[in-house]
């Protein structure tokens, strides 16, 4: 994702102090040279990120200055509790990882060692989830270390689940890997469902442990004696999910509508927002090659234009990976509407955007409905690279995702209003039961 747009966050801090995050339009300049300084309380960067291992910078202020988070799985997150400034010029290229965020408090950093905790024994959160095997007391001389850094090849996802008020995660391995949330349990087995897809030798493997209220950092390790990989962040339940419905901006221009025969992958992160806050979607991807897309969509700041471009980078390491469409970062508040169109909107698509999360990182929600009454799921939780199934709780009709991503469901055409669903894997695992879908057709005019 590109940093391409003007734009200004207010967040109240209190009554005479206010947070912001400033970006302007990318130039291009040379290669930046790498530098941090300190500025009283605030901090400059100026770096060339490309290690896949995540970094955080965060301080009351935070600028960036010739900054470049460059390759397939870099990564830099930005946290501050006054302002953000990505004036000068930062771009975040294809295929890495960039977030910032305005928050109340800086995080304590983790530490470095944590006395050792009796094992605690759970009591399933969800009673289709099976209870994590015990870790041998010998380590298998059968399983080969495997990689499990964030961002890397197993693609581990480490986040929270409010309705279960459970820690989860899952991952891509060819053995069975250990995990250990530091500081309250000690190394376990995840569970192992089978293949990621039918046939692969790789496997999808998963778990759900029940949340103390704490933060905790989550480790992950193939056997004793291998190499540990902490996660880059800590993980938490956020109980206040977003799910109310948001005003939306409805002074669009009157459509002529027409279908595009196209999905939409919606790709955002809602963890620790605020339902008023500005936050961003990071892309839309589509599932094909769709020539002259273009999108547009009402901001406080006005009417705001983008295009697609195409997308050829290998997304999943099992899935098939075909061209697509990928948009830039747009800067919406929660609930959005859009305007989809390939003729410079002679006519157009029209979706409303509703987004919620499930409680922890990277766990969004996104129904899309269309003008004509189509809907699309995007859950992101569950691995993308394996298939998954979504049920209606209220009728028992189920939905199994789009070939292009494991993660993306046409729910066909549903009467406005609220739905719960649950999310299983394709082997017929159920990671979450209360996804919250909510149905609202777009105005034409």
């Amino acid at each position: 994702m590109r940093a391409l747009k003007l734009i200004m966050l207010s967040v109240a801090i209190c009554p005479i102090a206010k947070a912001q995050i400033k970006t302007n339009d990318a130039v291009a300049e040379s290669q930046a040279e790498n530098s941090v300084s300190a500025v009283e309380n605030e901090i400059i960067i100026s770096n060339y990120f490309s290690n896949t291992n995540c970094e955080t910078k965060g301080s009351e202020s935070v600028k960036l200055e010739n900054t470049i988070v460059s390759g397939a799985g870099a990564c830099l997150e930005i946290v501050a509790t006054e302002a953000i400034d990505l004036e000068s010029f930062f771009d975040s290229e294809v295929g890495s990882t960039f977030d910032a965020r305005i928050i109340e408090e800086l995080p304590e950093p983790p530490p470095t060692t944590v006395p050792p905790t009796d094992p605690v024994t759970p009591t399933d959160p969800d009673p289709v989830t099976p209870d994590p095997p015990t870790v041998p007391t010998v380590p298998d001389e059968n399983k080969v270390c495997e990689n499990f850094q964030n961002h890397g090849p197993a693609n581990p996802h480490l986040y929270a689940q409010a309705s279960s008020n459970s820690f989860v995660g899952d991952m891509i391995a060819k053995y069975t890997p250990e995990y250990k949330i530091e500081g309250l349990t000690d190394w376990m087995l995840m569970n192992n469902a089978g293949a990621v897809q039918p046939g692969s030798e790789m496997n999808y493997c998963y778990f759900k442990y029940p949340s103390d209220g704490q933060p905790h950092n989550i480790w992950l390790r193939t056997k004793a004696g291998c190499q540990e990989y902490p996660d880059i962040r800590n993980t938490q339940v956020y109980t206040n999910t977003l799910e109310e419905f948001q005003t939306l901006h409805t002074n669009l221009p009157a459509i002529n509508p027409r279908v595009i025969d196209t999905y939409f992958m919606a790709n955002s992160e809602l963890e620790g927002r605020q339902a008023w806050e500005e936050i961003p979607m990071y892309n839309f991807y589509t599932d094909r090659v769709v020539d002259n897309l273009k999108i547009r969509m009402v901001t406080d700041v006005g009417m705001v234009y983008e295009e697609f471009h195409l997308y050829t980078y290998p997304m999943f390491p099992v899935r098939a990976n075909i061209n697509k469409m990928e948009s830039p970062a747009l800067f919406p508040k929660k609930d959005f509407i859009i305007d989809m169109s390939t003729d410079d909107f002679r006519t157009a698509a029209r979706y409303t955007v509703y987004r919620n999360y499930q409680g922890g990182h990277w766990s969004t929600v996104t129904t899309m409905t269309r003008h004509d009454g189509h809907v699309t799921l995007t859950a992101q939780g569950i691995n993308w690279d394996t298939d998954q199934t979504v049920i209606n709780l209220a009728t028992g009709q189920s939905y199994s995702n789009i070939p292009g991503f494991g993660n993306v469901f046409d729910l066909g055409f549903l009467a406005d209003g609220d739905y719960v669903f649950a999310v299983k894997t394709y082997h017929g695992v159920t990671m979450n039961d209360h996804l919250v879908i909510k149905v609202k057709r777009p105005p034409l005019n």
